[in-house]
């Protein structure tokens, strides 16, 4: 099976994001694609503000997740929308939802962001926790083809999450993103390659890129990683998709002659 990535520069136009998001959809059709990963923020990258004021949407309800749905069962693709911000009961806060779609454009499940990115970067202050609730459960999805590990962007400085997935047995983890252009700079090729290696599991990640709203700039660089943590397929800036096979004979050979996730000792209890 195929699996792609979508990359973009979403701005503050709800239409005009699902417009890109809906062209690069059916660039990964044509391509072949079994299932596609839309970036985190995908539908709104505009003032948290606006987003809990006009934007949020109740869950299985409004025009971003309506519009995913549809072009989800008229093009027979399974999609996963990086993230949708979902109302909470908190008010003026949100879920950040990553939520998967069928080819029938049926929701399979969903995965709440964990980890909130409540950081200052070179100067500049970022507060998710301000706009949104944090979620409590990893979520695995299983596909015709493969079991998927569910996250969104800051989850993949913390390890134990997708060990936690490991534990659990899934072939590829999904990290929808929005990185700063800083952080991207010094950590996103480690650490996605690293999630990759240590679970040995492909790693589809998705990003934004380039300028957004006041002084907010995105790093890109979307790329596919196999469990060796080879780089199969990688767009660094620009709108656009990468695309590779997930080899399931593969997964299981490097698994079988290098089977470091059966040589754990140390628990968490």
């Amino acid at each position: 099976m195929k699996f792609a990535a979508v990359q973009m520069n979403s701005n503050d136009s709800v239409d005009d994001n699902l417009l890109l998001s809906e062209s690069l959809i059916k660039q990964a059709k044509e391509q072949g694609a079994d299932i596609v990963l839309l970036p985190e923020n995908f539908a709104f990258m505009g003032y948290p503000k606006q987003l809990v004021e006009e934007i949020m949407e109740d869950f299985e309800d409004g025009p971003i997740q309506s519009s995913i749905s549809s072009l989800a069962r008229e093009l027979e693709i399974w999609v996963i929308a990086g993230s949708v911000p979902i109302i909470s009961p908190t008010p003026s806060r949100s879920f950040a939802r990553s939520i998967v779609y069928d080819q029938k454009g049926k929701v399979v499940d969903y995965y709440d962001k964990i980890h909130l990115f409540d950081v200052e970067v070179e100067g500049k202050k970022y507060n998710e926790s301000f706009s949104i609730v944090p979620g409590k459960q990893p979520v695995t999805v299983k596909t015709p083809w493969c079991t998927i590990g569910l996250s969104i962007c800051y989850d993949v400085r913390f390890p134990e999450l997708y060990r936690s997935y490991s534990d659990i047995g899934i072939d590829v983890l999904t990290i929808p993103s929005a990185f700063t252009e800083e952080t991207g700079l010094a950590h996103w090729q480690t650490l996605m390659s690293s999630r990759a290696i240590e679970n040995l599991s492909y790693v589809v990640a998705s990003a934004q890129w380039g300028k957004h709203y006041g002084s907010r700039r995105t790093y890109g660089h979307s790329m596919i990683i196999n469990a060796w943590g080879e780089i199969v397929d990688q767009l660094d800036i620009g709108d656009g998709i990468v695309i590779s096979e997930i080899d399931l004979e593969e997964l299981r050979s490097i698994r079988q002659s290098f089977p470091s996730l059966k040589h754990k000792v140390l628990n968490n209890d």
